[in-house]
């Protein structure tokens, strides 16, 4: 199908001159992953325009609320849940606020470029690094499309479209070993695990994993960082996810982990399914904590314990659909997140206001766009010096 087509329904759809099939046929075409491709770059681009031409916030807002409502009467086919294109819908609110908009004490503006520069910070990219078991290491940006290697009875390769691919080729023979796929700052990586369940690697991430499940009753991965997880459905293999301090079951489902070292939390949210949330202490035995979580909630494991909240899904999975989505998160918490992508370090003069902040920005925009709309709200200043950025009151 030609990419332009669900840009043309969709432009029909918004200006209400679309027939009945012709909404039938957005709704289906939805259900394809070059459709959404498609519309993020169609979006992307009419939000430069917004910006060139200075339009107003009003009019941002009222084209999110065009495109909501659109969404909301575009049921998928069985192919996929409702629960799917829920996020769908919610990835799309985040593109058409994809210009940059920051909120605070219930102000907001588009402000014009203002940061201090003296080297430009690009943003990060598809790339990783493969561990073999054999301990040989691949730089997948590097590496040509194809087969990368043979082990355990599995060929792995690399997609076109840059994707690691795990495929069963033989009885696994020596099923013990294991690899591992690491994304450094500024780094994003995706891969089909051999099992088939897919997973995405935000930045500073890294996932452990068998070379073959064969042999395991179990699914056992581990994790350093944050992931989104689209899981195989097999009743008699759970597929397990561990964690800093916590344990993750799950049969077959989709969500999002997000583990880092430097944050105070472990935040899991659950997108589609159902999982078993489990708190985990330093010598491996399980505490007495766990949550059964819903579609649409998040556990919350901290030194305090484990809770459960109702989730924002947009912010959850934001990063996977390549935007910053911020709820009510202070300076230092979004900077942490910019450092990781732009793969660069942050210094701080003086106190740094803990005002909390909301606003959502494409990851892929320059870096100074992100710190003016930050630096528009009056907290903090911020310079670029070669690969540091200085925060200063």
């Amino acid at each position: 199908m030609e990419p332009n087509r669900i840009i043309f329904l969709y432009d029909k759809i918004k200006q209400k001159t679309a027939s009945e099939d012709e909404q039938k046929e957005f709704d289906l075409l939805l259900q394809d992953e070059w459709a959404e491709q498609a519309l993020k770059m169609h979006w992307d681009q009419q939000w430069d325009e917004v910006l060139a031409e200075d339009k107003s916030v009003l009019q941002i807002r009222n084209e999110q609320e065009i495109l909501t409502n659109i969404l909301s009467h575009s049921l998928p086919r069985p192919k996929k849940s409702l629960t799917y294109k829920y996020i769908f819908a919610a990835a799309c609110s985040l593109i058409i606020l994809a210009a940059g908009l920051f909120f605070f004490n219930q102000e907001f503006s588009l402000p014009q470029h203002q940061v201090t520069v003296s080297h430009r910070i690009v943003p990060g990219k598809n790339s990783a690094t493969l561990t073999l078991a054999n301990g040989k290491k691949i730089v997948l940006s590097d590496a040509a499309n194809g087969e990368l290697a043979k082990e355990a009875g599995v060929k792995i390769s690399k997609s076109a479209d840059g994707q690691i691919i795990y495929e069963i080729i033989g009885s696994a023979s020596n099923s013990d070993q294991v690899n591992v796929l690491s994304t450094a700052n500024g780094e994003t990586y995706r891969i089909r695990l051999p099992d088939q369940s897919e997973v995405w690697l935000n930045a500073a991430s890294t996932i452990k994993y068998p070379v073959s499940f064969q042999k395991y009753a179990t699914r056992k991965v581990e994790l350093l960082g944050e992931a989104y997880f689209e899981i195989a459905k097999d009743k008699k293999h759970p597929f397990v996810v561990e964690s800093k301090g916590q344990r993750v079951e799950v049969l077959g489902t989709h969500f999002n982990v997000s583990a880092y070292p430097n944050e105070n939390n472990v935040k899991t949210t659950l997108i589609e399914g159902r999982v078993n949330v489990q708190s985990v202490s330093l010598t491996g035995a399980l505490e007495m904590e766990q949550a059964i979580l819903k579609p649409g909630e998040q556990s919350v494991l901290s030194n305090q314990g484990l809770d459960v909240r109702k989730a924002d899904l947009e912010e959850a999975i934001a990063w996977k659909m390549g935007f910053f989505k911020f709820q009510d998160e202070n300076i230092e918490s979004i900077m942490r997140k910019v450092a990781r992508w732009y793969d660069v370090e942050v210094i701080y003069k003086g106190d740094i206001p803990q005002s909390g902040l909301e606003g959502t920005l494409s990851r892929y925009k320059d870096i100074t766009q992100l710190l003016d709309m930050l630096q528009s709200t009056g907290l903090v200043k911020f310079s670029i010096s070669k690969n540091k950025i200085i925060v200063s009151k």
